[in-house]
């Protein structure tokens, strides 16, 4: 059990109050732009705190040591042993790490609405881990820096190396740091290299440190834990050097419910009560692209694009945020996109004239589909329209099979 006399002696009741403020900041509506009610967005958002809490414990654990260092003999004459004056001695700040852990995981569920749940367990899992590798080296800084040097330098030091990078041009930077901007979808979670990656990052530095707490007695080791510094962060750029500026993602899957047939509206089951309400806003379109020729899809179900469309399966582009004609638009996409499975093609998802011609059958407003187009692709409508409704029929399911919109290396 912590003694009050070791929390009034640490400097964690000082840095309580303002971390929390300044976390309230960064986890917080304003920087929100996920999904609400959704459990893996919680977590992840929660670890925007990240920046915040990593800062305050290697700081934290920096005056601490120098705070220790300070006993001097009196450490020598103690009953316990190394490990157990060292277990003792960053209590507090361990107890900050959890109080703040705590404050972003309440702040996410107040902005969320949903406490952290799936994917964003892991999300957590990084507030409890990551800090911990920064609280090693602002232990090991605070050993050999007088306190008042060792704990801004650490806190700062740490905050740079966590928010600087998404900033800055080059991708591979920001994904070794452990802060994401960028979480999971409806569709797509993070895959867990996404956490994995920074937390050996900062066990390469914090062993690196390690070695050099020992140079002193065995000079070889500056050379040691050089190589040990430079290999991290070759080996870490190495595995996400691919991963461009986006988060390494995969296809989230087994968490769906369908609702209906004919077409069967499939969600993930976060949202299986707006199920009964998307398929009854769907009809409309869906009758006035089948009255012109489309075939009806069997099921509407919101996955992957990584993911294959099955025969009869249109996808679903959906939020809860997504309004009326945002989803009418969205399935005039998604009759592209279902016809081509139907013949065996796997679209590629680009903007097309297909997709053109069927926003205005599912009733889009023609001076918005006409602003959005070129005019020779305008042109080309018109002409298009003047076809027979068999004939546009038969244009449309050809177009979609030939892909010619495509265009390499564009998602």
């Amino acid at each position: 059990m912590i003694s009050l006399g070791n929390i009034r002696a640490s400097s964690a009741p000082w840095l309580l109050i303002p971390a929390a403020l300044y976390m309230s900041s960064y986890v917080g509506g304003d920087n929100f732009w996920g999904d609400h009610n959704y459990g893996p967005a919680s977590g992840e958002f929660a670890a925007w705190g990240i920046t915040v809490i990593t800062p305050a414990v290697a700081g934290s654990a920096a005056w601490e040591a120098g705070r220790q260092k300070v006993l001097g003999g009196i450490r020598e004459t103690s009953a316990r042993n190394v490990v157990q004056q060292w277990l003792w001695a960053i209590r507090p700040v361990m107890a900050l790490h959890l109080t703040l852990v705590a404050a972003a995981i309440a702040l996410a569920k107040l902005t969320v609405g949903v406490w952290p749940a799936g994917a964003g367990l892991l999300a957590v899992a990084h507030l409890l881990v990551l800090p911990c590798g920064w609280m090693i080296i602002g232990w090991v800084v605070g050993l050999f820096c007088p306190r008042a040097v060792a704990a801004p330098a650490v806190a700062v030091g740490t905050w740079a190396w966590l928010a600087v990078p998404p900033s800055i041009s080059s991708p591979s930077w920001r994904h070794l740091t452990g802060f994401e901007t960028e979480g999971s979808t409806l569709t797509d979670t993070l895959d867990p290299l996404v956490y994995f990656i920074p937390w050996l990052v900062t066990a390469g530095f914090a062993g690196a440190l390690l070695l050099m707490a020992g140079a002193r007695r065995r000079p070889w080791l500056v050379a040691a834990s050089a190589a040990l510094v430079v290999g991290t962060l070759l080996g870490g750029r190495s595995l996400v050097a691919d991963w461009g500026f986006s988060p390494l993602t995969k296809a989230r899957l087994g968490h769906t419910v369908c609702i209906g047939r004919e077409p069967a509206v499939c969600v993930p089951e976060e949202y299986e009560t707006d199920a009964a309400k998307i398929r009854l806003q769907a009809l409309p379109a869906l009758k006035a692209l089948g009255g012109s020729g489309v075939p009806f899809p069997m099921a509407l179900r919101l996955a992957s694009a990584d993911l294959p469309a099955e025969p009869g399966t249109w996808p679903l582009y959906w939020s809860p945020d997504t309004s009326l004609e945002q989803l009418d638009i969205d399935l005039a996409r998604s009759a592209v996109t279902g016809t081509a499975a139907l013949h065996g093609v796997r679209d590629c998802r680009q903007p097309s004239i297909a997709a053109t011609w069927a926003l205005l059958k599912v009733g889009v407003n023609e001076k918005k589909v006409q602003e959005s187009t070129t005019p020779q692709e305008w042109a080309q409508l018109l002409r298009i329209r003047e076809l027979s409704a068999k004939q546009q029929a038969k244009w449309f399911t050809s177009t979609v099979q030939d892909q010619t919109h495509c265009v390499a290396g564009i998602t």
